[in-house]
């Protein structure tokens, strides 16, 4: 690993690390933001098949549902740069083609409505996160939980490997919980 990528390494990891230690009150933090903030640092910590971003126009596609309070937070994160590619947000509707995604995140508030958008883009083999606390450990990787004044998150790794990827031992150790 050359040394700009270990230092990168090692400053996501702290800023991972802030994101989740630090209190959230509702009142002096937008939810949204710091969801958003959070799944873009957890998807630093993710290794992705060789070649899947080169393959992609190294581009990572992260598709967050088009009605979701957390859209426009997302939204902030497009064009950003992740691990040599660049971040592409697009809207996940449910109706139409879907683009094709690697990681997913769905809202709690969107679940049922893009249950079969969902379940196709896991199919394709996309990373699938959600703050959505009944979502299924069968196919949802990651699942972030508002623990008090913070945002915590659990880990499924039966979906992490069908999807094809591999999480960094620092973010599992991060994690709440890490199950399968």
């Amino acid at each position: 690993m050359r040394p700009m990528q270990l230092v990168s390494r090692l400053t996501a990891g702290a800023g991972l690390c802030a994101l989740l230690l630090w209190p959230c009150v509702a009142r002096t933090a937008d939810e949204a933001q710091l969801k958003a903030a959070i799944v873009y640092n957890i998807l630093l910590f993710v290794e992705w098949p060789p070649g899947l971003l080169a393959s992609q126009g190294d581009k990572l596609v992260l598709c967050v549902s088009a009605g979701s309070a957390v859209n426009s937070a997302f939204r902030a994160l497009d064009g950003r740069e992740l691990r040599g590619a660049r971040v592409e947000i697009h809207r996940l509707t449910g109706e139409g083609a879907a683009p094709v995604c690697q990681a997913v995140f769905v809202e709690a508030a969107d679940a049922g409505r893009l249950a079969a958008a969902v379940r196709s883009q896991q199919a394709a083999g996309a990373l699938l996160l959600s703050d959505d606390p009944a979502s299924s450990a069968d196919t949802t990787a990651i699942v972030l939980h508002r623990v008090g004044t913070r945002i915590a998150f659990d880990v499924n790794l039966r979906p992490v490997r069908q999807a094809g990827v591999s999480l960094s031992s620092k973010l599992l150790r991060l994690a709440r919980t890490v199950s399968g």
